[in-house]
């Protein structure tokens, strides 16, 4: 509940997406229910009776009778022949004294999708509104339509093709998603039914009237082609764009009207799910078999954006799915405002897919499975990662929903451990181990935080030249598929600590690799079992084995 305080400084601000400001001299404007809609309709707010607007300034001047503007509020608010759903809760409705004077504050939240569209009188068209930073505006008949959509039970992917049969599909895209199907579920009984039936059982597709089968439009926007698909979605578009920083060009581009492929969601969810992780880093880990982990809890999380993204689409819509991949930065922008608040979306937990069908579709060969938990995963795991926070932006006229996320690369980005390990190096505290024969010391320097390595001499050792000969073949023993270059590159870091030591962050400098590559370098030589560090993190000693 918003206190005088909150107010003092809201008067301050002139009226924003969130706040509107009434006079109410006369009882409860009917410019109030206008608000009430808009509010509800896009992302709530707080519409604040009882203050002056004269030239862009607010002043407080108070309502007569608090309690009796309190309860026309509410017998409106339930009154339908005033507005269609009463969407506020008790405690949204309250009394609170400023400047000497009473004011009636109303927090109107976000209405449910169920409820939506929230609209004055008797016409739907006539009468919903929608908030944008210069106030409420008349909703277009797309936008009533998108939330009428949106209200009804079934979702829209349901709707059955009545004048098309399954031969109208692609079938080499029905024959691959199959393969797909068989090979994630082998011993499933659908793998060996004809494609009717399995169209049928998978939810693309059900029988009409007469026993004829046909596909609904989640069957033919997942396995027709890009000309049949805008003979009935005349907006509909994918488009995928790789580009460089400064958007000059493009240096890679999927599209749905390439006449090179069919151009529907699930081939083209395939023909660039790759293109959109390629570029994220993958730290260096082995699985318990010795071979490289090539992907991460980012690479999963992206491919869910990806998923999400079409799932979520609101195909009639004015505007088509547009994933855009630029220098550290993904953007998936498609069709169709959010089904609940950001908040609850963020939140995780509730599962609301604009295309259940769809949803369904993508679940079967274990793409977007998961339960309502695929925003708040990408949250969890950016700040694990220590990445900028994701955004969500809902744009209106038309409905649009663009989810942007940072990336990092491979070349100089760091896990989360490789992020702590760096922290440490630079805020560690003084520790010294005492070096053996072979072994170089850590100590951190308590005024500049730079770990110094000293290195004690060893007895009878080889010539540098002849070491890096003997780590570069563990290397590659020890890892036979790494690419060429990689062992020599370790061996050469070996030689450099050995003999003249150094912090990882001078190491960097002085071979001119990225730090991330120096971490990495240090992990193949542990595995491959000629490089032991023994100590904390922060600390201890390195061990040269060669």
């Amino acid at each position: 509940m918003l206190t005088k305080d909150d107010i003092r400084r809201l008067l301050t601000k002139s009226e924003t997406d969130a706040v509107e400001f009434k006079l109410a001299k006369g009882g409860v404007p009917a410019s109030f229910w206008e608000s009430y809609s808009a509010f509800a309709n896009t992302d709530g707010g707080v519409i604040i009776l009882g203050v002056k607007e004269d030239g862009g300034k607010h002043s407080v001047v108070g309502v007569a009778n608090a309690n009796k503007l309190v309860a026309d509020v509410w017998n409106a608010a339930n009154n339908p022949q005033r507005v269609s759903a009463n969407v506020l809760f008790n405690h949204q409705v309250y009394k609170v004294d400023c400047q000497g004077k009473t004011l009636v504050v109303v927090e109107v939240p976000r209405a449910e999708r169920t409820e939506r569209p929230v609209y004055v009188g008797h016409d739907v068209f006539r009468g919903t509104f929608r908030r944008n930073g210069e106030g409420d505006y008349h909703c277009s008949k797309e936008a009533v339509e998108a939330m009428i959509r949106d209200k009804c039970p079934e979702t829209a992917d349901t709707c059955l093709m009545e004048d098309m049969t399954i031969a109208d599909l692609n079938q080499e895209s029905i024959a691959r998603y199959r393969l797909i199907f068989g090979q994630s579920k082998p011993e499933h009984a659908w793998t060996r039914i004809p494609d009717d039936e399995f169209l049928v059982k998978i939810g693309a597709a059900r029988k009409d009237t007469k026993g004829v089968v046909r596909p609904m439009l989640a069957g033919l926007i997942c396995f027709g082609d890009f000309v049949t698909i805008s003979n009935v979605l005349p907006n509909y578009f994918l488009d995928y764009r790789e580009g460089v920083a400064d958007g000059s060009r493009w240096t890679d581009r999927v599209a749905a009207h390439d006449a090179t492929w069919s151009g529907n969601i699930i081939d083209f969810y395939f023909r660039i799910y790759d293109k959109v992780t390629s570029s994220v880093k993958v730290p260096f880990r082995l699985d318990e078999r010795g071979l490289r982990i090539n992907e991460t809890k980012v690479h999963k999380a992206l491919r869910e954006l990806l998923a999400n993204a079409l799932i979520h689409a609101d195909y009639h819509g004015r505007q088509g799915i547009v994933i855009e991949k630029r220098f550290r930065r993904l953007m998936f922008r498609n069709p169709g405002c959010l089904r609940m608040s950001k908040e609850a979306a963020i939140g995780g937990g509730r599962s609301d897919a604009r295309n259940s069908r769809i949803f369904n579709i993508f679940a079967l060969i274990n793409i977007g499975e998961r339960s309502g938990t695929g925003l708040s995963d990408i949250y969890s795991i950016w700040k694990e990662y220590g990445y900028e926070e994701p955004t969500i932006t809902e744009t209106y006229q038309p409905d649009q929903t663009t989810v942007t996320v940072q990336i990092e690369l491979e070349e100089d980005a760091a896990t989360p451990q490789e992020n702590a390990g760096a922290t440490q190096e630079k805020t560690g505290t003084t520790q010294e181990v005492a070096p053996k024969t072979g072994e170089v010391a850590l100590k951190v320097a308590p005024k500049t935080g730079e770990v110094a390595l000293k290195v004690a001499p060893k007895d009878g050792e080889a010539t540098p030249k002849k070491v890096e000969e003997e780590v570069c073949q563990a290397v590659n023993a020890a890892f036979p598929t790494l690419r060429d270059g990689i062992a020599e590159k370790c061996a050469k870091m070996y030689v450099h600590m050995r003999d003249s030591g150094g912090s990882n962050s001078s190491l960097a400098r002085e071979l001119d690799i990225p730090l991330r590559s120096i971490i990495r370098y240090q992990e193949i030589l542990k595995q491959a079992h000629v490089l032991e560090h023994v100590g904390p993190a922060n600390g201890g000693v390195w061990k040269f084995l060669i």
